[in-house]
C-alpha cells in the first residue's frame, strides 16, 4: 500500500457498473453511433441483457446504458 501512495480502492460494484455504462453510452456519442446503431452494437455482446442485481429494479446493463445514451443525446 504504501509503495501506491495509500490505501487501495474498494470499489462499490453498482457504483461500478452505473460508471461504465456512462462511459459506454457516452463513448457512443463521441464515435458519433446513433441509437439504433449502438442498440445493434449491444445486441452482438452476450451477458448484458439479462436483468442486472446492481441496477435498479434489476434493469439489464444494455437497457441501462441505451438509457444513458438517451439521457446524453437531451
Amino acid at each position: 500500500r504504501k509503495e501506491c501512495g495509500g490505501r487501495l480502492n474498494k470499489w462499490d460494484e453498482e457504483e461500478r457498473v452505473r460508471l461504465m455504462a456512462e462511459l459506454d453510452a457516452a463513448y457512443f456519442h463521441l464515435y458519433g453511433i446513433d441509437r439504433d446503431s449502438a442498440e445493434y452494437i449491444l445486441s452482438t455482446f452476450r451477458g448484458i441483457h439479462d436483468p442486472n442485481p446492481h441496477l435498479p429494479k434489476g434493469t439489464a446493463t444494455s437497457q441501462f446504458i441505451l438509457e444513458k445514451f438517451d439521457e446524453l443525446s437531451r
